[in-house]
């Protein structure tokens, strides 16, 4: 049992005089607190020393009085240099620990030579020169104790060294004095060592508290970076995001105008990327993306801030691309970067691009302006210089400002008594007679006048107000429907937004029923872009319009894009071939061919095929001979009123009856 005991005690005292290596941050703070008051503890142990030298100069030899004496103060002093010098140097934890162990083992050396000189001396003086023995141990003891206190294996083994043998020396004295001296040092250093050990568990306690909290907010600071990166990083490429791009551009802004300096601003749209996404799938399309962001990357100058805000949409702007030169090149260069296709796993994809730009100051001095600004000549660009780059001019500034005029007129309209319906007659090749009418929408503003469809269809697409007009147009278009003969059919035009949505789609089939106009008269009409807006949706929506009794018809087919996977997917029934295929078949022969071409491919598949933009009687002929069973155009009568459409069929009818005599 005493056996055991007196292991715990040696394996507590051996850990108290160790260095612990396992905790880097303690040893480095023990070194640091050290290195500031191991310089102190030597200066003190010099001054005591030369004052008790000198008590007993003449006393006592020279040796003890001036030879040993200065030996300990040159010694000292070194390790001042050595210890001063060293305050700025980075240790790490191996050499941090190898000092602090040198450290006890010199606080060992130092304690033995000064105890056993100042003990030396103690026969050579007077009752009075052997108490400032005394006073010297005392003091220099307990003073080195408090100058080594956060390194606790050295202030333990230094006083142990001086008290031990002061103790048993002055302790055994004949005087009365000394011996209480040695009691009293002996209680007072037990006191020292007490608050020692004290105040180096306190240390320890707050490094090790400094330590959690540097591991704490380490991982704080990466959890901020994790947040920072997710709310200002696009997970997809990498890129700056929407929101970190618009934070960098209201950041850069004031400080160009500080500058008086010029800044361009540019949005970059994919051309064909949505039927790549499409027919292959979201995987290929977030993998194209990603090759588009890193092309980009690869290529933009450092000074270009480049981020994605979303879809297939890139945004950057820069300070040095203002003078005209520049700017060309550079959208020459980024308009070149799509040449080359891009290779998705086993896929060679080829896409291009449309930008639109904006300067400032010249177009916007906001950075909210400017983007609107650059946004809307990417508009522009999209549907006008498709794969080319647009800067927001003047012109643009004046479209901005009508569009704004018709949007706040169509918001105060009074759209029951100012839409109306204007009809153009679909005409059988066979027969030249009308088999249906084109209800065409038209609005007359008592403030703008009379605004032209397509200017003001888009201005309420672009609004959201289509989801008003429609229903409203689509009621009168109805009610004229109603007053014609039954074999006459209706065809009425839709928007994406008609067909976004199962709510959308049921509003128009309650106009319908409640109409009294039998479904199957009706043809709705679609546009291809419309529908590659959201070709599962729109699908739905055509469907229970069928099954309603209604007929689908393409219109402007091959104007848009994957004509062809289109006509063969979708639920149709007619498909509207764009007038800009006929304008030019009398001249051109590679027109006829592919006019011919898509008629012939239409009557394959079993679609009803009708030509817009038929105006003179030699495209008449050719559709007729090409066997193309619909025609549309000027060549046979203009929109008209719905009160002009009865008098319409009655002289129709008459020519065709004049037609069939004279062939007869």
């Amino acid at each position: 049992m005493m056996r055991g005991s007196s292991n715990i005690f040696v394996w507590r005292t051996l850990n108290m005089l160790r260095v612990p290596r396992e905790n880097p941050e303690l040893v480095q703070a023990k070194l640091a607190a050290f290195t500031r008051q191991v310089p102190m503890m030597y200066a003190l142990v010099i001054v005591n020393t030369m004052a008790l030298a000198s008590t007993f100069h003449g006393a006592a030899p020279r040796l003890l009085t001036l030879d040993l004496p200065v030996a300990l103060a040159v010694v000292c002093l070194f390790r001042i240099t050595s210890w001063w010098q060293s305050r700025h140097h980075v240790f790490d934890v191996d050499q941090a620990a190898d000092k602090l162990r040198s450290s006890i083992i010199f606080a060992a050396v130092l304690g033995v030579a000064f105890c056993a000189w100042s003990l030396s001396l103690f026969p050579y003086g007077t009752d009075l020169s052997k108490s400032h023995v005394a006073f010297f141990m005392a003091v220099t003891s307990i003073g080195c104790g408090f100058c080594l206190m956060h390194l606790r294996a050295a202030a333990l083994v230094l006083m142990s060294i001086v008290v031990i043998p002061f103790a048993i020396y002055f302790g055994t004295s004949d005087n009365p004095v000394f011996v209480s001296l040695a009691f009293n040092f002996t209680v007072v250093t037990l006191a020292v060592v007490f608050m020692l050990l004290g105040n180096h568990k306190d240390f320890e306690q707050r490094v090790n508290s400094e330590k959690a909290l540097r591991i704490k907010q380490a991982e704080l600071q990466v959890f901020s970076d994790k947040n920072f990166r997710d709310s200002n990083i696009d997970s997809l490429t990498g890129l700056p995001n929407r929101r970190s791009f618009f934070a960098a551009i209201e950041k850069q802004i004031p400080e160009t105008k500080r500058a008086e300096g010029r800044l361009a601003l540019g949005i970059l749209d994919l051309d064909g990327f949505k039927p790549i996404n499409d027919v292959h799938g979201h995987r290929v399309g977030d993998r194209l993306l990603i090759e588009v962001a890193d092309r980009l990357r690869a290529h933009l100058p450092d000074y270009v801030f480049l981020g994605r805000l979303g879809g297939d949409e890139f945004a950057m702007f820069s300070e040095r691309l203002t003078d005209e030169q520049a700017f060309a090149d550079a959208e020459r260069d980024l308009i070149g970067l799509f040449d080359a296709p891009f290779e998705i796993e086993d896929l060679t994809v080829r896409i291009g691009c449309s930008i639109g730009y904006a300067q400032y100051p010249e177009a916007a001095t906001t950075a909210e302006d400017l983007f609107e600004c650059a946004d809307y000549a990417l508009f522009f660009a999209k549907h006008n210089d498709r794969g080319k780059a647009v800067r927001f001019s003047a012109e643009h500034e004046a479209t901005i400002r009508e569009a704004s005029r018709i949007d706040q007129a169509l918001v105060n309209a009074d759209l029951e008594q100012e839409l109306w319906i204007a009809y153009q007659p679909i005409m059988s090749a066979a027969t030249q007679q009308p088999v249906a009418f084109e209800a065409l929408a038209r609005w007359r503003s008592p403030m703008l006048g009379n605004v032209p469809p397509m200017t003001f269809i888009v201005a309420a697409e672009r609004s959201g107000m289509i989801a008003q007009l429609t229903p409203i147009l689509l009621r009168k278009a109805l009610e004229g429907a109603a007053r014609w003969p039954e074999h006459i059919r209706i065809s009425f035009n839709l928007s994406a937004v008609d067909v976004a949505s199962p709510l959308s789609v049921l509003k128009l089939i309650n106009v319908v029923e409640q109409s009294g106009v039998r479904p199957a008269r009706i043809d709705f009409e679609i546009t291809e872009t419309a529908v590659m807006s959201n070709v599962a949706q729109t699908s739905q929506s055509l469907n229970a319009l069928r099954a309603l009794g209604a007929r689908i018809s393409l219109d402007d087919f091959g104007t848009g894009y994957s004509s062809l996977s289109n006509i063969r997917e979708l639920p149709l029934d007619k498909v509207k071939i764009d007038r800009s295929f006929i304008s030019k078949i009398e001249t051109d022969p590679a027109a006829r061919l592919i006019l011919r071409t898509m008629i012939d491919l239409c009557n394959g598949l079993g679609h009803d095929c009708i030509v817009e933009g038929v105006e003179t009687v030699d495209q008449v002929d050719f559709l007729r001979k090409e066997d193309c069973r619909f025609m549309q155009g000027y060549f046979f009568a203009k929109p008209m009123h719905g009160e002009e459409v009865r008098p319409f069929l009655g002289t129709s009818s008459d020519m065709a009856r004049i037609a069939a005599l004279r062939h007869g």
